[in-house]
């Protein structure tokens, strides 16, 4: 069992004794990840496939891939990968079991970090809770590449906390008015939490590009215009039969059906991340996180006493 409370001991200790800015500093290393993650504001946006689905791709870009699923009581990164997890972040943040401990392997040498489904031991991360589980994060730094957040629907504390660890944000809309509606909510208010002013927008189950671009330049202008929020376009996931197909045989798309058309779509969706992404930059990597959870939630985060 993970001594959680010796090791929060620990760090607050060092805390009270040098202050907090001067110990939740990350050392700098050569090979550092980028941290991206995936929002889409309601739910049945097809995130989490997405979320499972990108990961693979990246995985075959030769990027070593690390997947957590973000969703604390309602997760399912482990469904739609066919995994069966021993343990959960549910057990981390419960002080039973180290992160390191619970991380599986799946298909294409993606890791994953699962989380509980239908068990409710933290539905919301305390304060400490957050400062453990950053602490563990950041020690995972060497070992990826990419690390991508499958976040809960809805814009709650967690899904604020998932998205100001990254400095990446991709947003999945669906053609749907009410995932519209939902997708420029959430962008406001996670601008607002994480002053981001920069998201990414994946439009999904588009019958065609010219249905995608649409979707994208109403959700772009309103956000440019009342937010000055600037809302990038990576590409549509056309809709396509082969991805519910897939959900029944509990195999990633891009697996079980590569030729399809969405996976396709998701591929050049993969490329143009690589391609642009911000690995080896300090923002993107988990030191950006560190940094930024200690500016946006010193008060919060760290106001233990």
């Amino acid at each position: 069992m993970f001594d959680q409370a010796s090791s929060l001991r620990e760090i607050m200790k060092n805390i009270e004794k040098e202050g907090v800015n001067k110990i939740i500093q990350p050392q700098f290393t050569q090979k550092i990840p980028t941290v991206i993650a995936v929002s889409g504001g309601k739910g049945g946006v097809g995130k989490t496939l997405t979320t499972a689905n990108l990961g693979l791709c990246m995985a075959r870009l030769g990027m070593r891939t690390l997947l957590i699923d973000g969703d604390f009581g309602l997760a399912n990164l482990d469904v739609v990968l066919n995994l069966r997890p021993k343990y959960t972040l549910d057990d981390v943040l419960c002080g039973e079991r180290h992160l390191k401990e619970i991380i599986m392997t799946g298909p294409e040498g993606v890791r994953i970090i699962p989380s509980s489904s239908g068990v409710m031991k933290v539905p919301e991360l305390d304060k400490l809770q957050k400062l453990v589980l950053l602490d563990q994060i950041e020690a995972l730094d060497e070992e990826f590449d990419v690390v991508i957040i499958d976040t809960p629907a809805g814009v709650s504390k967690n899904v604020q906390y998932w998205t100001t660890s990254a400095a990446e944000i991709i947003m999945v809309v669906t053609p749907e008015p009410t995932s519209l509606a939902d997708c420029y909510a959430s962008i406001k208010i996670l601008a607002q939490v994480t002053s981001e002013n920069s998201f990414k927008l994946i439009v999904n189950m588009a019958h065609n590009d010219q249905e995608a671009k649409r979707i994208y330049e109403k959700i772009s202008t309103l956000a440019d215009e009342y937010l000055q929020v600037r809302v990038e376009y990576l590409g549509f996931i056309p809709f396509d039969e082969s991805v519910r197909a897939s959900v029944r045989e509990r195999v990633p798309y891009v697996q079980r059906y590569p030729f399809s058309l969405a996976s396709q779509g998701l591929r050049d969706i993969s490329r143009q991340i690589v391609t642009q992404s911000t690995v080896g930059q300090l923002k993107g990597t988990m030191q950006f996180f560190w940094r930024r959870m200690i500016a946006a939630n010193n008060n919060e985060v760290f106001a233990y006493k």
